[in-house]
């Protein structure tokens, strides 16, 4: 299942390729095979958390594409998760994602 503890744990193989609200695009390194948990990444839509509308796969390319609710999820938020450096601020802001989600509020 995608979740967004995995996206922070793996956020030192991925890189923010394209990003507009609703949608994006983060690319890989290889070595991300490596680690057990990185098919959660490309979770089936039947198991995705509530605000995240899709995500696609795409091995050739490198890349995973996430569609999310622009509305429920900040962009800025996703944005900075997956570029973050700080293992602290990326456990909070994993923690104000669920947050949000779960009172259906926006951030």
């Amino acid at each position: 299942m995608f979740d967004f503890e995995t996206l922070a744990r793996l956020r030192s193989y991925l890189r923010v390729k394209h990003h507009i609200p609703g949608r994006i695009r983060i690319g890989f390194d290889p070595e991300i095979a490596n680690q057990p948990e990185a098919r959660k990444l490309g979770a089936s839509s039947d198991s995705l958390p509530d605000g995240i509308l899709g995500v696609r796969l795409n091995v050739p390319a490198r890349s995973v594409v996430i569609e999310y609710d622009s509305q429920r999820i900040s962009p800025d938020h996703l944005q900075e998760l997956a570029q973050t450096d700080n293992d602290a601020r990326a456990a909070e802001i994993v923690q104000e994602l669920y947050q949000i989600l779960t009172k259906n509020v926006t951030v």
